[in-house]
């Protein structure tokens, strides 16, 4: 351990130097961006379904009083049946239709209809009701320059046809017992046996590997040059043999390998705890706009905690899956450093950064497309292996896929490997002190690990 000796001083050079104005400043605005937008979303959303459902207003009764642009309904009625009393037989008797009045018209054409309906009034629309060939339609037309709402006529339509149905059945001679029969309301419910196999959750488990995925994704790449930059700058600067006089290699590489993870991991919790806040505040003041109001994503996030399984979307699973997904991303870390520790001069970045990259791509692509294709075999066995471990590794926990045992075992070896690469890197970024401006090459690389 007197090899890590150090680390602090170095660990804290590094961060103090990298979280300069410029830093603070950009995680303070977008954190601020981010709430800000969450929650006028949420209070924009929450304004249009107050304005939607602006003629819906309570009653003492429990039923629905309605302000509705329909005023009059003129109707021709060429069924063949009895006429409909649709206020009577309004499945809301006192609701949505009972400040409309209905109007057998006299008239023999649509046209004629269409006509009278024009000529009443701008709240005036015309129905007609025909029969076809074993079927009954029933055609709402709205005059021209009306000043009736398409919504309220959809609304009015799917009550009348409720009526118009019941008048039809009341017409069949049927007993009073086989009324009550077929006017009796028939209640749905289901069970599952086993293994919950709700459709959201299934759905949750193969979308959240791939979101997560992809954001260590992005996050590898931007944050991995940063620590790639960040060990090779003394190199390329012919400061790193001074360094190493005082300085072990070992605490040299831990040290700015863990400052680089420090500040990545604070930036991007900072906008996700932003996202959070402004996600929770922003359904909390839209719900105080409109009562009956509830984030989708709230929601979502509800449903899916209660009905995803034991051990997924509880506060353990969630621990355990955010300590993989830091472990996960100081172990990319310490692979950029590593490709760091190669370059010999400053010529050399951009294509040790191809080194980097190459197993960023490749092990993404697996975890990304596995949950597509549906090959679960793929993602049971890619959870152990280093490279594609902090792709699916926090998102399987979090989800339930696998449990506290064996997202334990896939941490501690991928913490095992991080370690071993931290030593790895720091022999060849010792050992290259004295190939300072030659490229190294395989050969030279086992040379220095064997010392």
């Amino acid at each position: 351990m007197n090899k890590f000796r150090g680390w602090s001083t170095v660990f804290g050079f590094t961060f103090r130097q990298s979280t300069g104005k410029a830093f603070k400043a950009t995680t303070a605005i977008i954190s601020m961006l981010l709430i800000t937008v969450i929650i006028i979303i949420n209070i924009i959303i929450a304004t249009t379904k107050k304005d939607d459902n602006y003629h819906y207003v309570p009653d003492t009764d429990m039923t629905q009083v309605v302000f509705s642009t329909v005023r009059k309904v003129l109707i021709l009625d060429n069924s063949g049946l009895a006429p409909t009393d649709y206020k009577a037989l309004s499945p809301e008797p006192g609701g949505f239709i009972s400040e409309i009045e209905f109007i057998y018209s006299d008239v023999q054409t649509r046209q004629e209809l269409l006509d009278r309906a024009a000529l009443d009034s701008n709240s005036t629309i015309a129905v007609m009701i025909t029969k076809g060939d074993g079927v009954y339609e029933m055609e709402a037309m709205i005059p021209y320059n009306s000043m009736v709402s398409p919504d309220d006529v959809d609304i009015l339509m799917n009550q009348m046809i409720y009526a118009f149905e019941t008048n039809k059945t009341m017409q069949a001679n049927l007993s009073d017992e086989q009324l009550a029969a077929v006017f009796t309301p028939v209640m749905i419910s289901f069970s599952e046996f086993g293994e919950s196999q709700s459709i959201a959750s299934m759905v949750f488990k193969m979308v959240a590997p791939m979101l997560l995925s992809l954001v260590m994704y992005f996050m590898f790449l931007f944050y991995g040059q940063l620590a790639s930059k960040s060990v090779s700058s003394e190199k390329t600067s012919k400061l790193m043999e001074t360094l190493l006089t005082s300085i072990h290699p070992y605490a040299m590489i831990a040290g700015k390998i863990l400052a680089v993870t420090a500040l990545a991991l604070l930036q991007f919790f900072s906008w996700i705890l932003s996202a959070v806040i402004g996600l929770y505040a922003g359904n909390a003041i839209a719900h105080q706009i409109y009562p009956e109001y509830e984030n989708s994503i709230v929601a979502f996030i509800n449903f899916i905690r209660d009905n995803i399984g034991e051990t997924g979307m509880t506060i353990p699973a969630a621990i355990l899956a955010i300590l993989a997904f830091v472990v996960g991303f100081l172990f990319y870390c310490v692979i950029a450093a590593l490709t760091g520790c190669l370059v010999s001069k400053p010529d050399d970045v951009a294509s040790t950064q191809g080194l980097f990259q190459f197993p960023v791509v490749i092990s993404w692509l697996v975890c990304y497309l596995a949950p597509i294709t549906g090959n679960g075999k793929i993602l049971s066995i890619a959870r152990y292996i280093p490279f594609t471990a902090p792709f699916c590794l926090p998102s399987d926990i979090l989800t339930g896929t696998v449990g506290y045992g064996g997202g334990i075992a896939a941490l501690l070896l991928l913490s095992a490997f991080s370690l071993l690469v931290i030593i790895v890197a720091a022999r060849i970024y010792k050992g290259l002190v004295l190939y300072t401006g030659q490229k190294p090459n395989i050969k030279l690389l086992i040379n220095i690990l064997k010392g």
